[in-house]
């Protein structure tokens, strides 16, 4: 397009020779750094001799000289130290020819801005050119551009206009910068640029808010449903659930159009409060919505008679308010549900067939402009009340930390009850409930008790109960008590273990098998079996083991129980602790028949903790050695030591896990 305007201006300068007299300031631009380039063509009438360039002072009324050329051929100049991107520059253009006739003609730039509205708009503003005189560009239309800063691509053309303004809706960008300039032809392809204007964009506008409408229960999924009429804002990505108060957000659904969400891991036995935010493609969030709380429908039956009583929390987030509640039923040989009755309470007591084995229940909340909103489903059992044909304990299990005990029950499940109910007692007192276990549907159910008090110094036994169909009376296991373990070390040469005898079971006892576990052992291990209710533990083991053992004693069931197993029970675990023995003999005959080998005699000291060492008076070491069972000879490099005073050191850790060091002297005789 330069190229054209150029060539324009000098094929008319040639054409026109000096036959005319007239300069044509063609067109002006603004270029990025703010300097103004005019176009024009100059036609005097005799030897043209030079060009002014000025610039209108607004303070003095007048215009002040800026260039001078004597180039008759040019057709442009360029004002580098024009601020045209703060303001509208005014330039005249003045041909002198010889003998000091002159030309002029006059021209201004395109000064562009651009302030941004509220509404995501820009309002673009800019002025004439008023050119004198007229160039051709009067009445031509005016070419509006915009680019993105970030966006390698070229300018894009938004609209033509014959006015000096525009309001461009703005593009949806999160935030970027935007370029605008304007930009008019004259009718020989001379164009006239605005300068750039540059606006920040950050989309801050908050997407209007979605209207909840309600929170209701699927009846045939019995999963809660949230139900909104969407945000009218054009720009919705999606929707963020939130919960509580203050509400957090738990859950998102994307689309503009999204209406409803099922939420998962909403108990629909539970209040739930819900609400909706919109969001938009910037992730501007909406105004929360009012929360919707769900109905949690109750029911009692009363003494198992032929009446329940529903109960239910009032719906109050309808924005019209509750009209009435609605409560509907279905039998178990019914295919849908029925109407039962309508009412404005939160409570009625319904009346219903016992032929029927069971039915399930619902509330319906219906608002004044005809929305509603459904509770969760509940079923009430009608059949004549029963107790369990059988229920036992099948075992009562101490753990080795005497801190818990493994339970195993073996019941009639065919009755769905509402809860099993686990009693205890300590050293014969009053019973108390530990546990209620939920009903599973199976026979077997099994329970930790986490002891209050240790197991070796009270007597805790335990009754296993379920209530009838009706919750008014019980029927319970006989009373179990785990073995109660006691253990006597008072001599250091055995360990006397006794322990009441095991009565849970309908099956007598076939065995007891006895277990001992110290610090150097991973595992217990059985050291012996017994019918009796004590033993007497003597192993060789014990000489040199760690001053603490473990015993627990396992019962084995004599064949299998109601529940076709072969059950075991463990007692508590019980102790034993004895102080570190150590004899030390003071002389010994390395080369006699007898009492040839020097080293101590030690019991109850930790193992791997021992070392046994010998001296001259000299302080050199003769012998070591870290097994108790090990003595020294009396010799040293292979030769035997003369008759004297010797030394040793002992060194072991007690039962206290204290460190212990012997010293002392010893004698080698002939």
């Amino acid at each position: 397009m330069k190229k054209t305007v150029l060539w324009y201006c000098i094929v008319l300068f040639h054409a026109f020779g000096l036959s005319a007299q007239s300069i044509d300031v063609c067109c002006a631009r603004v270029n990025e750094d703010g300097s103004a380039t005019l176009s024009f063509l100059v036609r005097p009438a005799g030897a043209f001799e030079r060009y002014e360039v000025s610039v209108y002072n607004s303070a003095t009324g007048d215009y002040d000289l800026i260039g001078t050329e004597s180039n008759t051929t040019a057709t442009e100049y360029t004002d580098n130290a024009s601020n045209a991107t703060n303001a509208s520059v005014q330039y005249k253009v003045k041909a002198i020819a010889a003998g000091g006739t002159a030309v002029e003609s006059s021209i201004r730039t395109l000064f562009l801005t651009v302030m941004i509205n509220q509404n995501n708009t820009a309002t673009l503003a800019w002025n004439d050119l008023l050119a004198e005189p007229p160039h051709g560009s009067e009445g031509k239309e005016y070419k509006i551009y915009r680019k993105r800063m970030n966006d390698e691509a070229d300018w894009d053309f938004i609209r033509s206009t014959s006015e000096t303004h525009y309001v461009d809706t703005l593009p949806r960008i999160c935030k970027d910068s935007i370029l605008y300039k304007v930009e008019v032809e004259n009718d020989n392809a001379c164009l006239s640029r605005s300068n750039r204007v540059k606006i920040e964009v950050i989309d801050s506008e908050i997407p209007s808010e979605p209207i909840l409408q309600s929170s209701s229960v699927d009846v045939e999924t019995q999963k809660l449903n949230l139900h909104w009429l969407p945000s009218s804002s054009v720009d919705v990505y999606g929707y963020v659930i939130c919960a509580g108060s203050p509400c957090v957000a738990i859950d998102t659904v994307w689309g503009a159009d999204a209406a409803n969400y099922v939420c998962e891991q909403c108990n629909v036995e539970e209040l739930n409060s819900l609400a909706v935010m919109a969001f938009d493609t910037c992730f501007n969030t909406s105004l929360r919505t009012d929360t919707h709380t769900n109905i949690v429908l109750n029911r009692q039956r009363k003494d198992c008679s032929d009446r329940v009583l529903l109960s239910w929390n009032e719906y109050r987030d309808f924005e019209g308010g509750v009209e009435k509640y609605n409560i509907y039923y279905r039998s178990a040989a019914s295919a849908g549900y029925s109407l039962v009755r309508s009412t404005v309470d939160t409570e009625e007591e319904v009346q219903i067939d016992l032929s029927l084995g069971s039915c399930d229940f619902y509330v319906e909340a219906v608002s004044n402009n005809g929305i509603t909103a459904n509770s969760n489903a509940v079923t009430v059992d009608v059949s004549v009340s029963r107790q369990v044909d059988f229920i036992e304990i099948r075992r009562v299990s101490i753990r080795e930390n005497n801190a818990e005990a493994d339970l195993e029950f073996y019941v009639d499940a065919s009755l769905p009850v509402e809860a099993y109910r686990l009693q205890r007692s300590i050293d014969g007192g009053n019973r108390v409930i530990v546990a209620e276990l939920a009903y599973t549907g199976q026979n077997t159910l099994t329970y930790t008790d986490k002891l209050p008090s240790s197991a070796a110094e009270h007597l805790f036994c335990y009754t296993f109960s379920a209530p009838d169909e009706c919750g008014l009376s019980y029927k319970s296991s006989e009373s179990v008590c785990p073995m109660h373990l006691s253990l006597d070390c008072s001599d250091p040469d055995k360990n006397v273990l006794s322990w009441t005898p095991y009565t849970g079971w309908q099956n007598p006892v076939e065995r007891y098998d006895i277990f001992r576990f110290s610090y150097s052992e991973p595992l217990p291990i059985m050291i012996s079996s017994t019918s009796a209710n004590s033993y007497t533990d003597t192993s060789h083991e014990l000489a040199f083991s760690v001053s603490e053992n473990g015993y627990f004693v396992q019962a084995i069931e004599q064949g299998q129980g109601q529940d076709g197993k072969q059950q075991t029970a463990n007692s508590n675990s019980a102790f034993t602790k004895h102080e570190s023995l150590v004899f030390m003999p003071n002389a010994f005959t390395p080369k006699g028949a007898e009492n040839n080998i020097f080293k101590p005699e030690c019991r109850f000291v930790l193992q791997g903790s021992y070392l046994f060492r010998i001296f001259n008076r000299q302080a050199a070491l003769l012998f070591q050695t870290d097994d108790p069972s090990s003595g020294w000879n009396g010799k040293f490099k292979g030769a035997f030591c003369h008759p004297g005073t010797y030394i040793y050191v002992l060194e072991f850790v007690n039962d206290q896990g204290e460190k212990i060091v012997k010293r002392g002297t010893f004698a080698i005789v002939e």
